[in-house]
């Protein structure tokens, strides 16, 4: 019988890490995984996070459960346990994107009364491009895209919603004669609208400095009395 080598002891090959469960996606080691440490609310939420830059940049078509599940670091049977379908995940970006976007708006119109409401939202246009592109860019790429019957009334639904508020902001602002705050609200809408399409695309003339400040002016100096 052999002994072992004083002061030394038996080698043994190391154990190996567990392997990730079938189901796991790539990259996602079992015991690695955010989401394990999460409550059902946090993870909620988490999903919802990861999966709005996907939906806004891949649109809903482009984008696979798959990719959700991934960027998420859970496996798609945990995905479907927080969301039914994709559908219903996208429902629930999409309104987190609606909100968002209000919440921007009613931020730079502050606490501003009738002309300088206007006045302030037209001057907090940049920024709320800026902070909200991606949102900005999933409602007018799902506008454009994903046009069956329930989604037209969604991306309907938030822009008569932002449309109502810009109406609301004009209200008593002085407007010149025959325009009405509902015409004034919907126009900052279209404009709105238009410029948050241009904006991604970086075209020079509208992206040289002071260029948006001097066209606001002309369009509140065209509104307002």
């Amino acid at each position: 019988m052999r002994k072992p080598i004083s002061g030394g002891s038996p080698s043994r090959p190391p154990t190996p890490p567990p392997a990730p469960p079938p189901d796991a996606p790539p990259g996602i080691a079992a015991g690695n995984r955010k989401t394990s440490r999460l409550s059902a609310s946090e993870r909620r939420a988490d999903i919802l996070e990861t999966a709005f830059p996907l939906f806004a940049r891949q649109g809903y078509a482009g984008t696979t459960t798959r990719e959700l599940a991934a960027a998420a670091g859970v496996t798609e049977p945990i995905l479907y346990r927080h969301f039914p379908s994709k559908e219903a995940l996208f429902e629930a970006v999409f309104d987190g994107a609606e909100e968002r976007i209000l919440a921007s708006l009613a931020e730079a119109a502050g606490e501003a009364r009738g002309a300088a409401r206007i006045e302030a939202v037209s001057k907090g246009l940049d920024g709320i491009l800026q902070r909200n592109k991606d949102e900005f860019r999933l409602v007018n790429g799902t506008a454009a895209t994903h046009a069956d019957a329930a989604t037209v009334r969604r991306v309907r639904a938030i822009y008569v919603r932002i449309g109502d508020f810009l109406t609301a902001a004009a209200a008593g602002a002085g407007l010149r004669r025959g325009v009405s705050a509902e015409t004034a609200g919907y126009l900052l809408l279209e404009i709105g609208l238009g410029a948050a399409l241009v904006h991604p695309v970086r075209v020079p003339v509208i992206e040289a400095e002071g260029f948006r400040a001097k066209a606001m002016k002309v369009l509140v100096a065209g509104l307002i009395d």
